[in-house]
């Protein structure tokens, strides 16, 4: 299994022989390794001790790796549960939002951070800042949200009308798709997709799910 993930990864190694004729190519890293580095991945259950689990040995630095339970670095598609992960974020993250919206409703309505940056646009760059924030956390509901709610403001941000939004499906979503998505991901035709913004994460996720079962799925920590 380890030798047929080397040759998959060995096209993106910085220093391979035979590089591509053109000047400016480059791999995607110089060294890399099987390691999930807390973003393991969770095994379907009845499987943990099925050989084609994968999992490193050692880390970066040469000690034991030590894995939650139920988790590993990957495996064919087909025996991870990639629901296990998100799901349970995805519950909290409604729980959440309508807690938030029913402490909001009881206070006039906030505006975004957004529209204090406008209104002080004219403001002098070093203190324009400073007046943004004022105005902003000078609302009644942010005032009470810290005051009175700060286990909620921990979960929903300081600037929660941003952060939430009005959209239950859309946050949800937001949260969801972050659980299982890393800086990058390299697709079996061998296409980088970087997942930097939502639709990235989007993309991350729905690719995993439609990968066939036998189709390995692999966490790989590399330097580039």
């Amino acid at each position: 299994m380890q030798d047929a993930i080397s040759a998959a990864m060995a096209p993106y190694d910085y220093n391979r022989e035979d590089v591509p004729d053109d000047p400016e190519w480059m791999g995607e890293w110089d060294y890399w390794q099987i390691d999930g580095r807390g973003c393991e991945l969770p095994v379907r259950a009845g499987y943990e001790d099925d050989p084609r689990i994968i999992r490193g040995a050692l880390t970066i630095s040469g000690t034991p790796r030590v894995f939650p339970p139920g988790t590993c670095d990957g495996g064919p598609r087909g025996l991870l549960d990639l629901g296990a992960a998100r799901d349970p974020v995805a519950a909290e993250a409604a729980r959440t939002f309508r807690e938030w919206h029913e402490f909001a409703s009881h206070y006039p309505p906030a505006r975004p951070l957004n529209y204090f940056w406008e209104k002080h646009q004219a403001a002098p760059q070093a203190l324009r800042g400073q007046r943004v924030h004022e105005d902003h956390d000078s609302q009644s509901v942010i005032k009470a949200l810290h005051r009175e709610r700060p286990e909620l403001r921990d979960r929903v941000s300081s600037c929660p009308v941003d952060y939430v939004g009005d959209d239950l499906e859309a946050f949800v979503e937001r949260q969801a798709m972050d659980v299982l998505s890393t800086h990058a991901l390299l697709t079996l035709d061998g296409e980088w997709t970087y997942a930097g913004t939502l639709e990235g994460r989007r993309h991350f996720n729905t690719y995993l799910e439609q990968l066939p079962p036998e189709a390995l799925v692999v966490r790989v920590l590399y330097h580039g």
